[in-house]
């Protein structure tokens, strides 16, 4: 056996250190700075998941008052105990459902929490599932950017996604979005393999074929992928050779993928585009919930959604490097699009890259795109390892034309240190903030436990409840819950339709998350009582005497629930302003006294 040059074992140092910090950050990311499921999106889609592990199909213990009305006015069936997903594409349920009956988490009562747990087990599963298609998305990555441009730039582009903090917020939320990376990632590696065979003067039509299949599994994971298969579409239709012919195909099997899930939700609601319509309707967050919460079929303001493309085209150019992840190197992309790469195909690629980016940067503007940093419709993201790659490479050649360039030792590539030192500060200012705190017992660390554990003894499986945060209660207490509509009138007509399909609601669960959501933006009409009342009712501290006029929370409902539970993590019956409180028609100690002797 030979023994290894220098170069080779500074490559073998190099990818053992990589390698080690990955291990070490999974590591740090899942078991010791995690806290849950961040994200209501995730939570929903991981619910959804475990139903179908349970052999329930498509369905979702989270009703929207607007799906309700979809099937009515559809004279559709409505099952409250069986009720059909038309939001969320299939394919990120499906592999939840996938991994979560792997480990067995399809039965609820398997990752039953203890006081003492801050977080439930299968988020950390979730979560888990999440971070390896992280890594896949890296190795793939990796291997493209090294057939594209050198291992150099390769190797940087995967330290670079490595220490994002933007992409570990993702994995931990639940999102899609890490397994989109995967796909994405992907369908660019066979891009680049078509564009390379039809510059060799070889048919490209396999490599094609094959990315058409990765557009296909991506449009499944988020329905707003589409927008970015429409700017590979018109790259087909411009480069590849005969004219048109490659965007034909790629097209039809586009369409065979999500033909199934569109016949699904016409079959389920008022049409083929189901409660996922309504996405469109507002910004994400505070407009469109606010549609979803409607017992109306909310119609479509054209002139408001003309403005609204504008104010968000705008605010994506604006923040355009912190929707890239705070990668200042992927915004020199768009530097890099002047600069005329030598080798064969770059140029080309290059513009597909940049057809994808703008057709996803209009669907964001037309669905909506907030501040958060792991907002669901986010698609720039996808993007940052290839305009990483391209800026990297411009960079690699205005440096190599330096005298610097030619220094020895760590000297020769200085700009990319400090490229990754720069990248690296907020994941190490955000980590040193997590260990500082993470021996303290937080809020937040007990709200998947009163939902799992101290909710599930008040209400059965097979009753109902209105709620504030339904996402949360249909995966951590596995109970079937509608979100709280707008008003008392349509809180009315739910029940009725209810006792028409022979389900039982028994009460209004609310969180201290609505205190927040009714006083910024008076969300619940003249629900609002009912909110309000969660910051001025105290039995033991006698604050209904100060203030009488939230004392009557509960004749909005007219007195149908009649008991009051205040709860908390430790299992006693207090309240505090900031507490977990359910409203319900049945006796909670005869609940709680039938369930115990169940149990014995």
């Amino acid at each position: 056996m030979q023994p290894l040059n220098q170069n080779q074992s500074r490559s073998a140092i190099g990818r053992i250190l990589f390698f080690t910090l990955l291990i070490g950050l999974a590591i740090t990311y899942l078991l010791f700075t995690f806290r849950g499921l961040t994200s209501k999106y995730g939570m929903d889609q991981a619910q959804i998941g475990r139903q179908i592990a349970k052999g329930e199909g498509m369905t979702t213990k989270f009703i929207r008052p607007v799906a309700l009305q979809q099937l009515k006015e559809s004279n559709k069936a409505i099952d409250f105990r069986q009720f059909h997903d038309t939001t969320h594409p299939p394919l990120n349920s499906l592999v939840y459902a996938g991994v979560l009956k792997v480990f067995g988490a399809d039965d609820p009562n398997k990752f039953a929490m203890s006081i003492n747990q801050d977080v439930y087990k299968p988020d950390r599963i979730i979560a888990g599932v999440c971070v390896l298609f992280f890594v896949i998305a890296i190795v793939i990555n990796y291997l493209l950017v090294s057939k594209i441009f050198d291992t150099r730039i390769a190797s940087i582009v995967a330290i670079l996604m490595l220490i994002s903090e933007h992409f570990w917020n993702f994995a931990q939320s639940g999102l899609p979005q890490m397994l989109m990376l995967c796909i994405f990632s992907g369908a660019c590696y066979f891009i680049w393999s078509a564009i390379q065979r039809q510059e060799a003067g070889a048919s490209p039509i396999v490599p094609v074929i094959l990315s058409g299949f990765m557009f296909g599994l991506l449009a499944l994971a988020h329905w707003l992928t589409l927008w970015i298969f429409l700017g590979y579409i018109l790259f087909c239709i411009s480069y590849f050779k005969p004219r048109g012919t490659s965007a034909i195909f790629v097209a039809i099997i586009v369409a065979l993928f999500v033909t199934g899930p569109l016949i699904y939700y016409a079959q389920h609601s008022d049409g083929a585009l189901g409660t996922a319509y309504y996405y469109i309707n507002g910004r994400t967050g505070i407009g469109q919930d606010y549609s979803f919460r409607q017992l109306s079929l909310p119609g479509m303001d054209v002139r408001e959604l003309i403005m609204r493309v504008i104010k968000t085209t705008l605010l994506q150019t604006n923040q355009i490097h912190s929707h890239l992840g705070g990668f200042f190197m992927a915004t020199g992309f768009f530097l890099a699009l002047f600069h005329p790469f030598k080798k064969n195909g770059l140029g080309s690629f290059k513009w597909a890259v940049l057809s994808m980016w703008v057709f996803g940067a209009v669907g964001m503007s037309v669905y909506g795109l907030s501040d958060a940093a792991t907002d669901p419709n986010q698609m720039h993201i996808l993007f940052m390892p290839m305009m990483s790659a391209f800026a990297l490479a411009l960079i690699n050649i205005l440096w190599s034309r330096l005298p610097a360039s030619k220094m020895p030792g760590l000297a020769a590539i200085a700009p990319f240190i400090a490229i990754i030192v720069i990248t690296a500060i907020p994941m190490v200012i955000n980590l040193q903030n997590a260990f500082s705190y993470s021996g303290s017992k937080i809020v937040a660390g007990q709200f998947p436990y009163v939902q799992n554990q101290v909710l599930a003894k008040y209400i059965d499986e097979s009753e109902i409840i209105f709620t504030d945060q339904p996402w949360a209660v249909a995966w951590y207490a596995d109970r079937t819950a509608i979100w709280i509509p707008s008003g008392m009138k349509q809180l009315g007509q739910i029940d009725a339709m209810a006792k028409q399909s022979s389900a039982k609601i028994v009460g209004i669960y609310l969180t201290p998350n609505i205190v927040a959501d009714s006083f910024g933006y008076q969300l619940y009409g003249d629900l609002t009582p009912l909110t309000v009342n969660m910051l001025g009712y105290d039995n033991n501290q006698g604050y209904a005497e100060r203030s009488p006029n939230t004392r009557p929370l509960i004749s909005p409902t007219g007195g149908i629930y009649s008991h009051r539970v205040a709860m908390s993590a430790d299992g006693e019956n207090t309240f505090s302003p900031y507490g977990f409180t359910l409203y319900t028609n049945i006796d909670p100690k005869t609940r709680l006294i039938e369930n115990e002797s169940e149990a014995n």
